[in-house]
């Protein structure tokens, strides 16, 4: 199936069919926030390199980011080994954001509206410093190509409206 410029999915809007309407409850995420929240808890379930065939590798080919999955992985890998306390991630089926679900999804945001600087402070305050500069720059990487495939994290530079992550 070819994507086309009409396709590309409204990252910055929750659907208001599919959102319950209760607060912190991922059903009320952006679809680019909940594809984030969605990879991190499955590559925290599948404790593994994702190989062809997982979840997390039919997902990124369906979205078109497989070439992405490496960075994705590695950053998470870096997070995993290089926190300063271990992250709060809840299973797939979970409606419930956690406040670590939370903070990577908004660190995938800053990294995608080129706010590097705060990014990179925050990573530095989670993580060991060597572990934060390879998180960073697989991160930034990931959220880059998430918006080249419409998904959105953050508006626009410029975008009335814009959200503070």
């Amino acid at each position: 199936m070819e994507r086309t410029s009409n396709q590309r999915l409204r990252a910055t809007e929750a659907d208001p069919r599919t959102s319950c309407g209760r607060p912190g409850c991922a059903c009320s995420l952006p679809i680019g926030e909940r594809f984030v929240l969605w990879a991190l808890r499955q590559w925290q379930e599948d404790r593994a390199v994702p190989t062809e065939g997982s979840a997390l590798h039919q997902a990124f080919k369906c979205v078109g980011l497989l070439e992405v999955l490496p960075d994705f992985a590695i950053a998470m890998d870096a997070f995993l080994f290089g926190a300063r306390r271990a992250l709060h991630i809840h299973q797939p089926t979970c409606s419930e954001v956690s406040r670590d679900e939370a903070t990577l999804v908004a660190l995938c945001g800053l990294a995608q509206s080129d706010h590097d600087g705060p990014m990179m402070v925050s990573l530095d305050k989670l993580m060991a410093p060597t572990a934060s500069r390879v998180a960073g720059f697989r991160l930034k990487a990931f959220a880059m190509a998430l918006a080249d495939a419409g998904l959105r994290l953050s508006p626009a530079p410029g975008e009335a409206g814009a959200r503070l992550h």
